[in-house]
């Protein structure tokens, strides 16, 4: 009984690899600018809601450079500093932005010594400005990464 033998012999592995390497770590970057892109978007737009007072809270937005730790790309934003407390008691204040300088009691809200108004007024702006908008940019986010990657990298092929 006669046997038959297929031989195959692969070439160009380690370019392959290579390939794919390199093709990984511009995927990454890519990554990297899209979460940074999306993450300066959804700033852009809490800064048009942000309540302002004095201006502090507004000045302290911020977006981080993409990071990656324990396998994941992240991107960090929001509000803090000195103004930390303030950020998160306004945040979650549903009158925040809408008092007109008045308590709910309809007592006027006292001013600092430079006549500007204390932290319970606020000139304009909402309360979750920083999850609204953080909530519209959901909708279809991982669409316009993917996109944002297959762009970039068609780009360098």
């Amino acid at each position: 009984m006669a046997r038959s033998f297929i031989r195959a012999i692969v070439t160009g592995i380690p370019k392959t690899q290579a390939k794919l390497r390199r093709g990984k770590a511009k995927s990454q970057k890519l990554l990297k600018a899209a979460l940074f892109q999306e993450g300066e978007k959804i700033m852009a737009a809490s800064l048009e809601i942000v309540p302002v007072a004095t201006g502090v809270l507004l000045a302290s937005g911020h977006v981080q450079k993409p990071q990656k730790a324990f396998g994941t790309v992240f991107v960090e934003l929001g509000y803090g500093g000195a103004a930390a407390p303030y950020a998160l008691a306004v945040h979650e204040n549903p009158r925040a932005g809408k008092t007109g300088g008045v308590s709910p009691q309809g007592i006027p809200y006292r001013r600092n010594k430079q006549g500007q108004p204390t932290w319970s007024h606020h000139a304009k702006g909402q309360w979750k400005y920083l999850e609204q908008p953080f909530n519209v940019a959901k909708v279809g986010l991982r669409e316009r990464i993917q996109a944002f990657i297959r762009v970039g990298m068609k780009a360098t092929r």
